[in-house]
């Protein structure tokens, strides 16, 4: 099955894309599963999920430690911003989720990697993130994956609606097409990054928007 573990939502504080606007578009993308993974917040995942619908939603949020960022997938609850990685990464798996690094080599975007010890306890990294504007990051990441014998993922880290689905992490579920199904193929690596990078076109159009125009919609409460 095809799932996007990270995309933002209007409650990442960064991002333009609507709740149900995200939802429309993964299915228009043709894929099974997503992720809401915003910034140290899970309202927007909890909106996802209580709409229902065809595609199975997985709870999630992007935390940020003090060396970097971390995902909390199938956590639903906030995990405080701030602490060590290693804090982080052990409040996810008490929460019941999986620890998963993205964009684990780019220091312009908080990768964690660049600034702590690779023997970290995750279980998981992004291998293909689609807003890396350079592809060699993404090879680091896999060279690690391989090494550390960890999950590998694909992401778009969507921002705006286009990017969502541009990559996504094929799950083998064997059948179990559910959260759990999804997290147990993940935490047994039977998964795979695919898909392709966004455009830099359409990334510096939103930026534009975002930046100098800055126009962001209303959040849903």
């Amino acid at each position: 099955m095809k799932f996007d573990p990270h995309i933002h939502s209007v409650y990442s504080g960064d991002s333009r894309s609507e709740v149900i606007d995200i939802l429309i578009q993964a299915e228009k993308k043709g894929l099974d599963a997503i992720a809401i993974s915003d910034h140290n917040e899970i309202k927007g995942s909890r909106l996802a999920r209580s709409y229902g619908g065809s595609i199975i939603v997985v709870p999630s949020i992007e935390i940020s430690s003090d060396k970097g960022h971390i995902l909390g997938l199938g956590v639903d609850e906030i995990i405080p911003k701030g602490l060590s990685a290693v804090e982080t990464v052990d409040r996810i798996h008490d929460a019941g989720g999986l620890a998963i690094v993205p964009h684990p080599f780019s220091y312009y975007r908080h990768g964690l990697f660049c600034k702590v010890d690779k023997n970290l306890g995750v279980d998981g990294v992004e291998t293909k993130n689609a807003r890396y504007i350079f592809g060699y990051s993404n090879k680091q990441a896999e060279t690690l994956a391989y090494n550390k014998r960890l999950a590998t993922l694909g992401a778009s880290d969507s921002h705006f609606l286009k990017s969502v689905g541009d990559a996504y992490t094929e799950v083998n579920t064997k059948g179990y097409d559910s959260v759990d199904g999804i997290l147990k193929a993940i935490k047994h690596r039977r998964c795979k990054a695919m898909g392709h990078r966004t455009s830099n076109f359409l990334i510096a159009k939103e930026v534009f928007v975002k930046k100098v125009l800055r126009r962001y919609p209303k959040r849903e409460e």
